[in-house]
This record gives C-alpha cells, sequence and structure tokens, in this order.
C-alpha cells in the first residue's frame, strides 16, 4: 500500500478554490472519470482525486492527514502558551511562541521520499532584554554599587527565535499489519541562531539526528518525532548544546471528522554536571478536519500539564492553539 500523507504549504482559500474549480472543469469536459469509483478505493491519495478533477472527503483527508511523512503539503500555524514559575520570587509567568511550520515532500526517486519540515518561531518572553544582558536579576542584591531595585519581569521581550529545520527520508512503501500500516523515517536535523534578542534564542548553530516512527490504525494514530542537537559553532560566549525534543502523539478518531488525543513536547537538557533537566507533559486536545469554502483544513485546541519539569525555570500549563492548511502537491506542478 502506498503510503498516506501529510506535508504542508499555506495557500489562501481563494487561490485553492480556483485550482479545484479548474481541474473540476477539466474533468467535466473529459467526461471520462466516475469520481464515485476513484474515492471508493482504500489507497486513494489526494493528488490522484485532483487530477482526475474529483473531491475528497473531509474524513478521508483527516486520514491522510494522520501520517506525519506522508504526500501532502501544508503549513500549521500554531499558537503554544506556556506558564512557568520564576525561579527567584516563585510568581507565574507566561511564555507565547508562535510558529510556521512549512513541510513538504521531495521525491527521491521511485521508493523514497524527502520531507522537510522548518520550523519559524516568533517568542514572546515575559523578561527584559536590557536587565537580562546586564546580568539583572530579582536575586542580584547590588546593581552599580546601589541596592537592586530592578524587576526585569515587568515588561517582555518578542522577537524571532532560532530556526529549526528536519528532513526525514522515508519509504513510499508503508508496513502493512493486520489492522493498519507502519511508518518510520530518519534524517539530519540543525538549528540556526537566527533569534532578534540573546533571550530568544541560544546562540549556537547546532546539528544532530532525527527519527520518527508511527502506527497508523483504523481508528488509532500512535508515533513519535525524536531530535537531537549538538553544537557545533556560534557564540563563544553562550553555553554549548547537548539536548533532545522528543514529541509524542496519540489520536483517536472520531465520527464526524472529529479526534481526540495529544502531541506534547518532551526536552531533555544533558549539558548541566549534574542528572539531566527533564520537562515531560501529558496532554489531551480535540481535532476538528473541514473545508474553508474548498481549502481543507485541520483545527485542533489542546492542554497540556508537566508532570516532570526543570529545577529552574518550571513549567506548568500549557495550551496550543492549531490550523493546518492542506494543499496537494499537484496544484504545485509536483509528480
Amino acid at each position: 500500500m502506498k503510503a498516506k500523507g501529510i506535508t504542508q504549504t499555506l495557500v489562501s482559500a481563494n487561490a485553492l478554490a480556483i485550482l479545484m474549480c479548474a481541474a473540476e472543469t477539466a474533468s467535466a469536459q473529459s467526461g471520462s472519470l466516475d469520481c464515485t469509483d476513484l474515492l471508493a478505493r482504500d489507497d486513494i491519495s489526494l493528488d490522484e482525486a485532483v487530477e482526475a478533477g474529483c473531491q475528497l472527503s473531509a474524513a478521508q483527508i483527516g486520514e491522510l492527514m494522520d501520517n506525519p511523512v506522508g504526500e501532502l503539503i501544508s503549513i500549521p500555524l500554531q499558537v503554544d502558551r506556556l506558564t512557568v514559575e520564576e525561579p527567584f520570587s516563585g510568581r507565574e509567568l507566561t511564555i507565547q511562541t508562535t510558529k510556521l511550520i512549512p513541510t513538504f515532500p521531495m521525491s527521491l526517486g521511485e521508493n523514497w521520499t524527502l520531507v522537510n519540515r522548518v520550523v519559524l518561531p516568533f517568542v514572546d518572553v515575559p523578561v527584559d532584554s536590557t536587565a537580562s544582558e546586564l546580568g539583572i536579576r530579582p536575586d542580584t542584591p547590588l546593581v552599580d554599587g546601589e541596592p537592586n531595585n530592578t524587576d526585569p519581569f515587568p515588561g517582555s521581550t518578542a522577537g524571532f527565535g532560532d530556526l529549526t529545520y528536519v528532513g526525514l527520508i522515508t519509504p513510499q512503501q508503508t508496513l502493512p499489519t493486520e489492522n493498519g500500516e507502519v511508518i518510520w523515517a530518519v534524517g539530519p536535523t540543525f538549528v540556526l541562531p537566527t533569534a532578534e534578542e540573546d533571550l530568544l534564542g541560544q546562540g549556537k548553530y547546532q546539528l544532530g539526528p532525527a527519527l520518527a516512527l508511527g502506527y497508523l490504525g483504523e481508528r488509532w494514530t500512535v508515533g513519535a518525532l525524536a531530535q537531537h542537537w549538538w553544537s557545533v559553532a556560534g557564540d563563544d560566549d553562550r553555553s554549548s548544546v547537548n539536548q533532545t525534543n522528543i514529541q509524542y502523539f496519540v489520536s483517536y478518531r472520531l465520527p464526524n471528522q472529529w479526534s481526540i488525543g495529544a502531541s506534547p513536547n518532551i526536552s531533555i537538557d544533558w549539558g548541566g554536571s549534574g542528572s539531566p533537566a527533564v520537562n515531560l507533559p501529558i496532554g489531551i486536545g480535540i481535532n476538528k478536519t473541514t473545508f474553508f469554502g474548498k481549502l481543507p483544513v485541520r483545527i485542533g485546541l489542546e492542554a497540556t500539564h508537566y508532570i516532570v519539569h526543570d529545577s529552574t525555570i518550571k513549567p506548568e500549563w500549557g495550551a496550543r492553539l492549531s490550523f493546518t492548511a492542506i494543499v496537494p502537491s499537484a496544484f504545485l506542478g509536483r509528480n
């Protein structure tokens, strides 16, 4: 069975509607295709349907989107809000990160596909950048020989963070099981120090491996994407990096294109002198696959709670709002 797909480029609803209408018009003129028979196939892809002038249902597109290394092109827009406990005074602060995550496949011959994923973050942290650069913290007793009356947390610092790329090479043929199929992918990942402020990034060029593994069943989707980075260059005044990020995903498909599940991120910092600093969340969320006009989209809302957290800045609660638009690669002239 051919791998079902989910990869990602954001286009406007109007542009997609025009393309869909053009495909439907061409099919109507040819009069040579029975969409009912085509869409009844279990292995139908979105590209095949569009090229034939047919349109998949929201349920079929939702099933394709469950594959994190598949054949669709899309860009999720994701907003994360994280509540942390400030380590000096114990106050609760909120960090907000808005991410644009273009994901798109490239064919590597007849048997393999390279899935490209780029994370473009915009970060807003409730810390004054000037105070941070001067090393002023609430527990700093003196500033320029005078008592410290500066609060580094009254305002915020916002801007672009570090860019992350991962390229996953995956076979076009999935591994069939009794009630579903298994997907896997491996490849490189790297981080570029593109942050506008020191507070918003790590200041290091980072490289490492990535691995994705998942099970796609009739109702259940379970898997994980693991990435590890080591710093290889960058600002000599910044700490070296040795860290792991594991995004696990669990989803159960409900009727009417709804699903419940979670896809939080586990972070592990191996760079300290003692035990690794681990942040482990659990969560629950809900997703809906639908159409905006003829633009297929998935909208999601998820809440997380950290059952294990770092002893410095302690993450406690998180919330995520996501919007993912889908476009078949046929619209971009891809084979």
